[in-house]
């Protein structure tokens, strides 16, 4: 129906603006607050999602209808939603979102995405943080 290159336009369009959408109703997600001295440890955590996206990519090449695209999808976003699993959106980095494993002084685990560069754990203040779920939290610009 269309240009190959125009399809391809419109296939990666699709995802990014639904990305853009998901970034602006985070407004909408409850709120938090990253105090100081709150932080014990921080570790980037941008390139960590790479394989399993990866695996994905691959695994929708070789796919041959999109009936069982579809269904390979729809699986996997089951499990990962019922797994409570980070939220790593990786369109998340084309709006310029870092990741973070940050470690509390309780020794709770918890996932940042944030705008801000943080290299040390004395760094994080932030008042206010929108919390994903329990372990999961986006920071967005003021």
């Amino acid at each position: 129906m269309f240009p190959g290159a125009v399809s391809y336009l419109i296939y990666i369009s699709i995802p990014v603006l639904l990305t853009g959408v998901s970034v602006l109703l985070s407004s909408c997600l409850g709120k938090d607050s990253f105090k100081k001295g709150e932080t014990q440890s921080i570790e980037y955590a941008n390139n960590s999602f790479l394989p399993s996206y990866l695996g994905y990519f691959f695994v929708a090449l070789s796919v041959g209808n999109w009936e069982t695209l579809w269904f390979i999808y729809g699986i996997l976003f089951i499990f990962t939603f019922l797994s409570q699993a980070l939220y790593f959106n990786p369109l998340f980095l084309l709006f310029n979102y870092e990741f973070y494993n940050v470690q509390t002084r309780n020794g709770v685990s918890l996932f940042l995405i944030s705008h801000k560069k943080y290299k040390r754990p004395e760094d994080i203040e932030i008042e206010k943080v929108f919390r994903i779920n329990n372990y999961t939290f986006i920071e967005r610009r003021v």
